[in-house]
């Protein structure tokens, strides 16, 4: 009887541990790599620019037009910047492998700009989200608050702005 509890209890264990083991192999696999936002024309004179956001919290913009900084820079970062970036947006990211728009869209307005956020793994998988600023729901004024809030939590805001 001692055996079998004994063979039973190192049998659960390894099982637990290769179970944890799998598990973080996974996540690891599968953890964020960067962050990219890109923002689009409008109608008029809004600003075009991309972000990128790597998971040591390096900060790479490239400013297009309308912006008060054009060209690449760069601002060096740690990791609490990617992991706060990545929180914010958390709950708007597509599964890996997918595009996707969004689709609560009414009323919309057809002259604001539009963001394209992409989230890229380790293994280089992306997940895209397609976001229209113009989007007048409730949804769509949340996303937007949170996409045009990023600037100002990167310290990048006195970059975008004329």
């Amino acid at each position: 009887m001692r055996f079998s509890i004994t063979c039973l209890t190192v049998s659960t264990l390894a099982l637990m541990t290769a179970g944890c083991a799998q598990h973080s192999a996974t996540t690891s696999e599968n953890s964020l790599a960067e962050i990219r936002y890109e923002v689009g024309p409008c109608y008029g004179t809004c600003p075009v620019y991309s972000v990128t956001v790597e998971a040591d919290g390096t900060t790479r913009y490239t400013g297009g037009r309308h912006t008060a900084v054009e060209g690449e820079h760069t601002q060096a970062g740690n990791m609490t910047v990617f992991h706060s970036l990545q929180e914010r947006l958390a709950a708007m990211q597509p599964d890996m492998g997918t595009t996707q728009q969004t689709l609560d869209c009414e009323p919309r307005a057809s002259d604001l700009p539009h963001y394209t956020v992409t989230w890229v793994n380790q293994d280089g998988a992306q997940a895209v989200l397609e976001h229209d600023t113009g989007c007048h729901s409730e949804n769509g004024r949340e996303r937007t608050e949170i996409l045009r809030s990023l600037n100002a939590e990167l310290g990048i805001e006195n970059w975008v702005q004329q």
